[in-house]
């Protein structure tokens, strides 16, 4: 699909063209994986000679880093900065806490891929708080004073429980988004949750894939019918297709609430997500339930990577930019199943 146009030169025609972007599929080896993308390409509108775009092909390897750390359960730049943030500390502290340099701090925030190493330290100050005070009584001297400050404060709010459960910072953060891009809905936690709960029990061991467009097209399919969504949920355009907005926070939340577990295939990477509670159908109206179950038809013929293929095809996918939230105006021309 053309997006813009723009006059460069073009190698083939040897002089200055108009120019489109397009998508097509490309291959790509990081860390010697190979990962696929959907990459924005120019072309000449002439003779449709690729015609090199350093913005774009920044882009490009951006998309490729992103499918392999979704791939990986790796934090994402803006996840680093965020987790920094919850501690109230500057580039400098963090690397004094992880006793890093504070350029290796700034690079990952930047868009430089962590080592594995370095990732594991990462998710563990996300999700050990015992790890966290330990790293600080370490290296506590090492830290500037406002930075001790900022993180003794933090520290102190979470032994003394202040601090939000991640349900409450998922609801805070949707209840911020405008209502279109939630289909005319309010966020419903317990609805979201079951019905999670509702397609783990119903798909065994269901991929992370499989179960992010069991919620979209659940969503999108009821606004195109009903002219609502069902929970509420935004949605954001990535690598692997539509997927809800901050799809790893929503994740964390239900761990926490002792609603699912994430584990690992025994004969193939990436997780599963396993239900640990019965989902409560009672939530949902009888619309509701319809567009549940025959989500649920359709997607059990299918690999998660067919489904995520086909989710590339939606107008949704391939009229929003990478990253960008998706409007449910696109669910009148959802794709018939």
């Amino acid at each position: 699909m053309i997006r813009k146009k723009d006059t460069l030169f073009c190698p083939e025609c040897a002089q200055e063209r108009e120019t489109k972007v397009g998508e097509r599929k490309e291959e790509y080896s990081v860390r010697g994986e190979k990962v696929n993308i959907d990459a924005k390409v120019r072309f000449c509108t002439q003779c449709n000679t690729p015609v090199f775009d350093e913005d774009l092909d920044e882009a490009t390897i951006q998309a490729a880093y992103d499918a392999y750390r979704e791939k990986h359960g790796f934090l994402k730049p803006k996840d680093i900065k965020e987790l920094r943030e919850v501690y109230g500390l500057s580039q400098r502290g963090m690397a004094a806490l992880l006793n890093w340099s504070p350029n290796t701090i700034a690079r990952y925030e930047g868009g430089a891929l962590p080592d594995p190493a370095h990732m594991t330290t990462l998710l563990m100050l996300r999700d050990n708080h015992d790890y966290v005070e330990k790293l600080y009584k370490v290296n506590k001297e090492a830290m500037g004073k406002l930075d001790q400050r900022r993180i003794e404060r933090a520290l102190e709010e979470k032994n003394s429980g202040n601090v939000l459960r991640l349900k409450d910072v998922v609801q805070e953060r949707y209840d911020r988004i405008n209502e279109e891009l939630r289909g005319f809905s309010d966020f419903d936690f317990d609805k979201m949750r079951n019905m999670v709960l509702f397609f783990a029990e119903t798909h065994q061991q269901i991929s992370k894939t499989k179960l992010m467009k069991c919620l979209f097209y659940t969503d999108f399919l009821h606004y195109k019918n009903h002219h609502t969504s069902v929970s509420g949920l935004p949605y954001q355009r990535m690598p692997f297709g539509p997927v809800p907005y901050n799809h790893w926070l929503l994740l964390d939340s239900l761990s926490e609430e002792m609603a699912i577990s994430l584990l690992p295939f025994d004969l193939a990477e990436g997780e599963f997500v396993r239900a640990r509670a019965k989902a409560d159908l009672s939530l949902f109206t009888a619309t509701e339930l319809e567009t549940m179950r025959r989500v649920v038809d359709y997607i059990a013929k299918h690999s998660a990577k067919s489904i995520s293929d086909y989710s590339h095809e939606e107008k949704a996918h391939e009229e929003t930019e990478e990253g960008d939230l998706i409007t449910y105006r696109y669910g009148k021309d959802l794709r018939e199943f």
